[in-house]
């Protein structure tokens, strides 16, 4: 058993240090937060930096691990508002995926409950994808993220293939609380890549998405860590 299994609930230890982002130096640290119903329990990756003399979390990734099965599952991340655009949500999955796979987790999926659709793109962009890809043929809810042509401009913006899926984000509180926009049209834009949104409602059939591309993965992170790195 390493260092990921033998955590107490409630532990928090420091996991790699020497990073920055911005002008800010970080440590990371590991911590296991509790056991659900299902028996998988919930860890978090969290950075840290000492600012005008206080330890302050930056933000955080968490994720399930199945320690039989040897699976992660990842949830979700945040980061403070003050400290976005530093490329931290990066960083975090980074981190994740590295930890997973030098301790043995080698299945590593998307919750099923993961609803920030930027999030899925940026898993993507280190291997992750669905199995079925003719699904982006076919779906309804097929959502487009794009970037402005102006790279000062940090919003992400969504297009919908349905005006009906599209409703329903504008009600969610992903979409009222960060920052996505959504547009009808990708004049003016950057394309980046095509996603669906797991069970996004009950009608709706699962969609999962799992590390595919292990080299792109693990290519990826080394690079990405690397540029965090003091």
């Amino acid at each position: 058993m390493g260092l990921i299994e033998n955590l107490e609930e409630g532990d928090r230890k420091i996991y790699s240090t020497g990073y920055y982002s911005g002008d800010y130096n970080q440590d990371l640290y590991l911590m296991k937060a509790n056991t659900d119903e299902s028996n998988k329990p919930k860890y978090y990756i969290n950075v840290f930096s000492k600012i005008n003399g206080e330890i302050v979390e930056q933000g955080s990734m968490y994720f399930y691990l199945n320690y039989e099965e040897k699976t992660s599952y990842f949830i979700g991340i945040k980061v403070k508002e003050q400290f976005r655009n530093l490329n931290i949500g990066s960083f975090l999955v980074a981190s994740w995926i590295d930890l997973c796979l030098n301790n043995g987790y080698d299945f590593l999926g998307v919750n099923a409950k993961q609803r920030k659709p930027f999030l899925l793109y940026l898993l993507k962009t280190y291997g992750f994808e669905i199995l079925d890809k003719s699904l982006y043929e076919s779906r309804p809810d097929i959502i487009s993220i794009c970037r402005n042509i102006d790279f000062t401009d940090k919003n992400k913006y969504l297009l919908f293939k349905d005006s009906k899926h599209e409703e329903i984000f504008k009600k969610t509180n992903v979409f009222k609380f960060d920052n996505y926009r959504i547009i009808h049209s990708k004049e003016g834009m950057i394309f980046l890549d095509n996603i669906i949104l797991p069970l996004q409602s009950r009608k709706r059939t699962q969609v999962d998405y799992e590390l595919r591309d292990r080299l792109l993965a693990e290519t990826k992170t080394e690079e990405v860590i690397s540029r965090h790195k003091r």
